[in-house]
């Protein structure tokens, strides 16, 4: 069992291993970053609103603000007032996101004088970058009382990134280390001092922040200096905004600003302190977040994981994303190898698909940032290669089918020109005696009892002495119809092709698969899977008629068969019932039996003339005359359907001068044409005619036309 799941994954593990080696190393170039980005974004924008943090007050220059006091930059004194109306209402902290490195009058030394009184208040400064020189804080203030608001942009301008720390250049005039958003957190947790473990990594309270690295999540060699984490945006809106003109006019509900954070900025568009954030795609009025807001957010963040317990952002290691994309390459291999129809094929990748981003989404809303689109390509190129590596096989299988069914037939027509010789009588064989229990053949397989049997022929069940647990086993045993050489060596040639075709036919779940074919004493065997069931002789029985939702189920089930086994350009040859095996694990029709290897064993001459393979009431004329065709095997299915409608066995219908297929009872001469016999549909009875025309050219070519024309029933 083992082996036989190893033999049928293979190509699954090699398809999966060559897609996850190719979309790692894509990965790691960078190429896919910026779709995982926006991948990013819209799982942050799908997940759920959890409210305004009740801990932060944005107070926002708007647009009226600036049309009521007709400047800006806010003079010293508009900022002082400010100060001293929220400080009635004892803020635990006020972050002022305006910088003041320049004198803007009336009131700028009053403003500086109170900023150095008091404590309570950060203000900001910004550090240099590759444009833009550094920005100073005010004059005069602390280095504990100022955060620098920088941010960091991806290369789509979009602001994904928390930058907490980062190390001052020595001539800069922007000294703090400390971003202002982790100034304001630590101040409203109680003027905490952070720590760093030996790991480098940010320890406030009980909580620890990782740093970002720079293949973290879908990033690939992003610049992570200073100290970054993800930021987790709690939402559009994720904090009360006022105006200044609403809190100088005493409009304000003054719990709203005690023991709060309170933060004051620019939110008017014009000043264009506004940032593209994950939601900007999904804000059409106001597509970007104002940097006042943004810092709201990183403040917002670091509290719900210090005192909400919020989990941070985590990523997976190299080697897990490595097994993971590996594991879904790996499910789009197994599940094309498994799945032949095309359209079937699409569905089942387009399910997996859409449960990978499922699963995706379950693991970010528990703040886990892994890939998804390397391992989504991963699946479609494993699925792809084994498409093309089946079609590959398939079409050199066909091939290979072809040649053995030329060599087939040759050696048919050889068998029989023997068979057809004067003389044959001294090499006439005794018809062959049943095997006695227990008799092993080939030193393997084990005989429990006889299956049925057909004068040259015997068919046992047996069970595989070599195999874990001795599974049962069917054994077809066969008798050359003649033992001289020249018989026999064409015999075996026969029995050779046969086996190889069986075998390429057992690939299918329909078909018993074949374990062995072998030679003993001049004789030859045939072993193949066992199918526990019953024959459709027990469904179909004289005088028993099945209805026509019966009968259609069972001629579908059957024509899917047959559609595998004619796209091998295979004949069966014997269709009938008792070929015919409803498998008892799902209720399922196995085609059994084929009939060309039955060639070795005909002996019965009439008019110069070997019998044909066949069973009378199924074989068409053309096999008859032992020239068979595909759509013989439609015609030997269509004889069945008309027994099962009618209750009348096969064997007694028989054809008038027309071409028709009439009964005749004993008892009178009235040619009964067969579907008065029944209750069936106008539609079903010409399908029924079609399937058993007399002219093979006037019947169906091919199973999927009746299958058609089955589905219009």
């Amino acid at each position: 069992m083992f082996a036989k799941v190893k033999i049928l994954t293979q190509p699954a593990i090699i398809s999966s291993a060559i897609a996850t080696v190719l979309l790692f190393g894509i990965q790691r170039l960078g190429m896919l970053e910026p779709i995982e980005l926006k991948v990013f974004d819209r799982m942050i924008q799908m997940r759920g609103n959890p409210g305004l943090d009740p801990r932060i007050l944005v107070v926002g220059v708007t647009e009226k603000d600036l049309q009521n006091f007709q400047k800006w930059p806010l003079s010293g004194e508009i900022i002082d007032n400010l100060f001293r109306k929220l400080e009635e209402y004892q803020p635990r902290v006020i972050g002022l996101d305006i910088f003041r490195d320049l004198r803007v009058e009336p009131g700028h030394d009053k403003l500086l004088q109170h900023l150095q009184k008091t404590d309570r208040i950060i203000s900001v400064c910004k550090h240099s970058d590759s444009v833009n020189s550094p920005t100073p804080p005010a004059a005069g203030t602390q280095i504990e009382q100022v955060g620098f608001s920088d941010v960091v942009a991806d290369t789509d301008d979009i602001i994904r990134r928390n930058l907490l720390l980062v190390q001052p250049e020595s001539t800069s005039t922007c000294t703090t280390p400390y971003s202002l958003g982790l100034q304001l957190a630590l101040r409203y947790l109680g003027n905490i001092q952070p720590k760093f473990s030996k790991n480098k990594e940010l320890q406030i309270n009980n909580t620890t922040f990782k740093p970002l690295q720079s293949d973290s999540g879908g990033y690939q060699k992003v610049d992570t200096n200073g100290f970054q984490i993800l930021l987790n945006y709690r939402s559009v809106n994720p904090v009360k905004l006022v105006s200044v003109s609403q809190v100088l006019a005493n409009q304000i509900n003054p719990a709203l600003v005690k023991d709060k954070i309170v933060l004051i900025g620019s939110t008017a568009p014009s000043i264009k302190d506004i940032f593209n954030t994950p939601y900007s795609a999904n804000q059409q009025d106001n597509p970007k977040m104002a940097g006042v807001v943004v810092q709201a957010q990183m403040v917002s963040q670091i509290l719900s994981a210090v005192v909400n317990k919020q989990a941070l952002f985590w990523f997976l290691p190299e080697w897990g994303e490595v097994v993971w994309i590996w594991v879904w390459s790996l499910g789009g291999g197994i599940i094309a190898w498994r799945i032949q129809h095309p359209l079937h094929l699409t569905l089942a990748s387009g399910l997996t698909l859409t449960l990978l981003l499922v699963i995706n989404y379950i693991i970010f809303t528990q703040a886990g940032w892994i890939p998804v689109i390397s391992p989504a390509l991963g699946l479609i190129v494993a699925t792809v290669i084994i498409a093309a590596y089946k079609r590959i096989r398939d079409k050199e299988e066909q091939e290979k089918i072809a040649r053995q069914i030329q060599e087939q037939e040759r050696t048919i027509k050889l068998l029989q020109a023997l068979l057809q010789e004067d003389g044959n009588a001294d090499n006439d064989v005794t018809a062959i005696p049943l095997f006695e229990k227990d008799t092993l053949l080939n030193q393997r397989y084990k005989v429990t009892g006889p299956l049925g049997s057909g004068g040259f022929g015997k068919t046992y069940l047996a069970s595989d002495t070599q195999r874990p647990g001795h599974p049962e086993c069917v054994v077809k045993h066969l008798q050359p119809a003649r033992q001289d050489q020249e018989f026999l060596d064409v015999a075996r040639r026969l029995f050779k092709t046969e086996g190889e075709i069986l075998e390429l036919l057992g690939k299918s779940d329909r078909i018993p698969q074949l374990l062995a074919y072998f030679e003993e004493n001049q004789e030859f065997y045939l072993v193949q899977q066992f199918i526990p069931g019953h024959s459709l002789t027990q469904e179909i029985k004289s005088g028993k008629p099945l209805s026509e939702v019966q009968v259609i189920d069972l001629l579908q089930d059957v024509l899917q068969v047959l559609n595998f086994v004619h796209s091998h350009h295979v004949i069966h040859r014997d269709i009938k019932p008792a070929n015919l095996i409803r498998r008892q694990q799902d209720n399922r029709l196995v085609l059994i039996d084929f009939g060309a290897v039955k060639q070795i064993q005909s002996q019965q001459i009439e008019d110069n003339q070997s019998i044909a393979i066949g069973t009378a009431g199924y074989a068409p004329p053309e096999q008859l005359l032992g020239h068979p065709r595909l759509n013989s095997d439609i015609y030997a299915l269509g004889m069945i359907g008309i027994e099962a409608l009618t209750g009348i066995p096969a064997r007694e219908f028989q054809r008038n001068p027309r071409g028709e297929l009439i009964f005749k009872s004993d008892s009178h001469d009235d040619e009964v044409i067969w579907y008065k016999l029944a209750n069936i549909s106008e539609k079903l009875a010409p399908v029924l005619d079609k399937m058993i025309a007399y002219d093979f050219i006037q019947r169906y070519q091919s199973a999927s036309e009746v299958l058609q024309s089955l589905q219009s029933v």
